[in-house]
């Protein structure tokens, strides 16, 4: 089995570069926003097979919360048909349509190759945004298809999409359950363990090299780390007491609680020296290790003030702080890619909520 990474190849060649500070249309933080419109009409080259392109590029841009996209019924024959280069461009009639930004792209397969050529322009002036040709084997055009969205969605609000990314989870029934990988609309669902036994808590390396996960295949929860190319375990903690909570300080290091008892304690341990070292011990609970992007900060969750709460410690001087101030059970954390921002789980009253 090949690693995540190496799932599919990307030759990215600018043909239009804007200038170092490029532009940003709008800002998606701290104040409304009203969405852009955005037209993708059919790709030229997408007959024979690939009349999906421009609709997964729609759907995901749609699925981003950002863009509009413009319904094909309002375009004419004459603007489906135009061509890519910006001198054949009817700008003001995508003007009249109330069409902000507007995809243009060639779809070509030769041989063992997927080739999408990407335009993207303003139409306000009729500014080339960017132009970047995209190159992966047939199989992989989806993957092609998510990267031109991510791209679009850099260019305009100056923040990395979301679109290439793959959402890991477990699936079967209450005692036979396995790991599976899929992209984020649902679609190239790929299994990446076959132990049906109860699996929890799955978690990828950074270079999507190694899976973690905590499971029940010796009769108690154990922690497990799988080399996904050889299907290998690579590291694995079957003491007594409990295993959970894998998160990756960084590609080699994991994260997880061990509970014995009373004591509970955080490792953090190098997958493939196997040497392990403690970042946190006490009695009463203590789990669900989650690192801050750039590695200073780990959060946890803990009992030690009398409900079950977040909190963050700073790795470099050791100092704790709680997070968390409501509910009766807080858990589950994790910052966002930029680190300004927390998810948690929280019971407060009634069914579990996400805060």
């Amino acid at each position: 089995m090949g690693r995540l990474t190496s799932v599919i190849f990307f030759v990215v060649l600018t043909l239009f570069a804007a200038g170092a500070h490029a532009t940003v249309y709008f800002d998606v933080y701290g104040q409304p926003y009203e969405k852009d419109t955005i037209a993708i009409p059919p790709f030229a080259g997408e007959a024979g097979g690939k009349a999906e392109v421009s609709d997964l590029l729609g759907r995901d841009l749609d699925m981003s919360g950002l863009f509009v996209v413009a319904p094909r019924s309002l375009m004419g024959n004459d603007l489906i048909n135009e061509g890519l280069d910006r001198s054949t461009i009817k700008f003001d009639q995508w003007r009249s349509l109330d069409v902000e930004f507007l995809c243009k792209a060639l779809v070509q397969q030769q041989g063992s190759t997927f080739s999408l050529e990407a335009y993207l322009y303003d139409t306000s002036d009729g500014t080339l945004v960017f132009a970047k040709k995209y190159d992966a084997a047939p199989s992989e055009w989806r993957r092609v298809v998510h990267r031109l969205a991510d791209e679009i969605i850099l260019a305009v609000t100056g923040e990395k999409g979301i679109m290439s990314s793959r959402v890991l989870f477990t699936a079967g029934d209450r005692l036979h359950r396995d790991v599976y990988l899929a992209d984020l609309d649902g679609q190239d669902v790929r299994k990446l363990t076959d132990q049906r036994q109860i699996i929890v808590s799955p978690s990828v390396s950074p270079d999507g090299k190694y899976l973690a996960f905590t499971s029940y295949k010796a009769g108690k929860p154990n922690l497990y780390v799988v080399d996904l190319e050889t299907n290998r375990d690579v590291y694995a903690d079957t003491r007594e007491g409990t295993e959970v909570g894998a998160s990756w300080m960084d590609a080699r290091t994991i994260a997880y609680a061990h509970v014995l008892g009373e004591r509970s304690t955080i490792y953090a341990a190098n997958v493939e020296t196997r040497r392990r070292r403690v970042l946190l011990s006490k009695s009463g609970i203590l789990v669900s290790p989650a690192f801050s992007p750039d590695g200073t900060k780990m959060l946890f969750v803990s009992d030690m003030f009398g409900g079950v709460n977040i909190f963050v410690e700073d790795l470099a001087t050791g100092k704790i702080k709680r997070l968390s101030h409501f509910g009766g059970y807080n858990t589950s954390p994790a910052y966002s890619p930029k680190g300004d921002l927390i998810a948690f789980v929280s019971k407060t009253e009634g069914p579990w909520k996400y805060a």
